[in-house]
């Protein structure tokens, strides 16, 4: 009889793998997501199965935080992270994918999802004058995170058929990465210096081209040590005052951070020539 129900036990975890996500299994994610139920266009368990499995990949990186759940939709107002609450307090992220464009879904939920972290909603509308360098920061994380993604996806999958998909999410990163945009600028110093006044007027200014630039640095620093991706955590929490200038924005970002990762943020500090701690 114990033999009959451990055979018993162990179909059922095969059952479970077939019909359900292998991560679910795995150790509970630092946050909840909630799919809504209208989502169109594509399956809303395989849409749950793609952002929970990338919660799952960056959760490595972003510390000991935790948020409060997040509700997504997918709406053509999207990408965005909207700074009204739901009913219940949730996050609501509106995402903008038109089908089964798993790495595109991929992309913009951990964009989103670096705002939240990096506590977006203290520094609304530009008020720190710094969004740009928010956005910077954010559209770094989505390509660390989708490379990140693409690691679990070829060991573990949300679905095993899946593993076919983890050079596509490879191949998403490196073609964007190959845009004209993208390249790294000579002199970082000079290109902010020559963009400044547009950056902090609008933080998506030429079609966000520059955000993309300043990502391609960011991206490359962050790789010297993954795991001070956690500094995001600390990021707009400066005193609102009338210093509205980068210099006090990384500042106070460097001076909110633990110290063990805070290195990345001096390089920052050295790259773009503006003042240290």
């Amino acid at each position: 009889m114990f033999k009959t129900y451990k055979t018993y036990k162990s179909c059922s975890i095969l059952i479970i793998g077939l019909l359900f996500p292998t991560w679910t299994l795995a150790l509970a994610p630092p946050f909840q997501v909630q799919v809504d139920a209208a989502w169109q266009a594509a399956e809303v368990k395989d849409v749950q199965a793609v952002l929970d499995s990338t919660v799952m990949a960056i959760a490595p990186y972003i510390g000991s935080r935790r948020l409060e759940p997040v509700l997504v939709r997918n709406d053509e107002k999207g990408p965005i992270s909207l700074y009204e609450r739901a009913a219940n307090g949730e996050y609501v992220v509106l995402l903008d994918v038109n089908g089964r464009y798993w790495s595109q879904l991929a992309y913009q939920f951990s964009h989103e999802t670096c705002h939240l972290l990096s506590n977006y909603d203290l520094a609304p509308n530009n008020v720190s004058k710094q969004q740009w360098f928010e956005e910077s920061l954010c559209e770094a994380f989505s390509l660390f995170s989708l490379e990140k993604l693409a690691d679990q996806w070829a060991v573990n999958p949300p679905y095993e058929n899946w593993k076919e998909y983890a050079p596509e999410l490879r191949k998403y990163v490196a073609d964007m990465l190959k845009e004209k945009q993208r390249s790294f600028a000579p002199n970082l110093a000079s290109w902010y210096q020559q963009h400044q006044e547009t950056l902090e007027a609008d933080p998506y200014a030429k079609d966000r081209s520059l955000n993309e630039k300043m990502a391609s640095h960011l991206l490359k620093i962050f790789a010297e040590q993954p795991e001070a991706w956690a500094a995001i955590n600390y990021i707009n929490l400066g005193d609102d005052s009338k210093d509205k200038s980068l210099t006090k924005y990384l500042k106070d970002w460097y001076n909110n951070t633990p110290e063990s990762l805070r290195a990345p943020i001096k390089k920052i500090q050295q790259q773009l020539g503006v003042k240290g701690e």
